[in-house]
């Protein structure tokens, strides 16, 4: 998986410095200095995780241009870079769902580990996603009332399917996606993977 991220920073030294750190080790990084640019960037190289700084200094901040990618693009994270952060700032930002916030002055190992953190969750994303796409849509509904608990009996009713019906699903369910047949392997699963 190439790993690309998106640095949208409008200080020129800071973003050359990002960059550096983050293509020495091994991501594919594009620079961005403003809001529109990282637009145009973002429908051409499609990254898996953008790197903002909140503050940009213009009358659009990164928090405005991660609302307008998040939209337009929901599987893109987020990781915010700010020198300050006031209550106003931070729940604006916590809008979009950011992974992690990086506070200036930062070190090389901040970024890293940070970057890293995301990658590690967004490929289990990744994986969590290809086993629900091999579901049927029942299957799939199924399995996020398992995931909130609820008891074959009790997903029958909701369904409006017989209980029979719902312990067949479950079978095909924990066939697809390769568990132990025993009593709580789908519900833990469920539980774990699918309701996070």
């Amino acid at each position: 998986m190439e790993k690309r991220i998106l640095l949208l920073e409008d200080e020129i030294i800071v973003a050359m410095d990002l960059q550096e750190i983050l293509d020495n080790a091994g991501y594919l990084t594009m620079v961005a200095h403003s809001p529109n640019e990282a637009t145009q960037i973002l429908k051409k190289f499609k990254p898996h995780l953008a790197i903002c700084d909140i503050n940009l200094g213009k009358d659009t901040t990164g928090i405005d241009f991660a609302m307008e990618a998040k939209t337009a693009y929901p599987q893109l994270e987020i990781i915010y870079v700010t020198a300050f952060s006031d209550q106003k700032v931070v729940e604006s930002a916590n809008a979009t769902q950011p992974l992690n916030y990086i506070v200036k002055p930062w070190n090389e190992e901040q970024i890293k580990v940070s970057v890293n953190v995301a990658f590690n969750y967004l490929i289990e994303k990744m994986k969590k996603d290809s086993l629900i796409e091999c579901l049927s849509l029942s299957e799939y509904k199924i399995l996020d009332l398992i995931a909130k608990q609820k008891k074959s009996k009790e997903i029958a009713e909701i369904l409006f399917i017989a209980e029979k019906t719902v312990r067949n699903h479950r079978y095909n369910i924990i066939k697809k996606l390769n568990l132990p047949n025993d009593n709580n392997s789908l519900l833990k699963w469920a539980i774990t993977h699918f309701n996070s």
